[in-house]
């Protein structure tokens, strides 16, 4: 019974570790999407801000909180974008250097396009429920090696 234990664990662990790949797949594509969304609201709104300018400008008259309140919704939709940005790189294990823009996998220290420090990614620990899924595998894979060295 031990083989078929190894290979039912096996199986259970390779099931385990395609659901989370594919968890992080449709993450990463549902924030490519929203990224694409957004730089699309941007343009639209630069777009109608420019219009509003122009016409402002034609008939010599100045709405400046108009003009005010659309910078405000540009600089809304650019703190979104940057959020999902910082999301596409947790997701991606990266980093961007604050000096130069360049991103680069977050275990290095410094940036390899103009050296400056990088800043340190933040460890997130695992639910208590998943790191204790992950152990139980480990141990059953003990016990299995006990019982084949007895």
């Amino acid at each position: 019974m031990g083989f078929f234990d190894d290979v039912i664990n096996t199986t259970k662990n390779v099931a385990a570790n395609a659901g989370k790949k594919t968890d992080e797949a449709v993450k990463f594509s549902k924030l490519k999407i929203k990224k694409s969304q957004i730089k699309g609201d941007i343009k639209v709104k630069f777009e109608k801000l420019g219009s509003s300018v122009y016409q402002m400008t034609k008939s010599g008259e100045k709405d400046n909180d108009a003009i005010d309140a659309s910078i405000a919704e540009i600089d809304e939709c650019y703190e979104k974008l940057s959020e999902i940005e910082k999301q596409i790189d947790e997701l991606k294990s990266e980093v961007t250097c604050v000096s130069c823009g360049a991103k680069t996998k977050n275990d290095n220290n410094f940036c390899p396009k103009c050296g400056t420090k990088l800043p340190v990614p933040e460890v997130k620990e695992e639910p208590a429920e998943e790191a204790a899924a992950e152990e139980k595998p480990a141990e059953a894979d003990v016990i299995v090696e006990e019982k084949k060295a007895d």
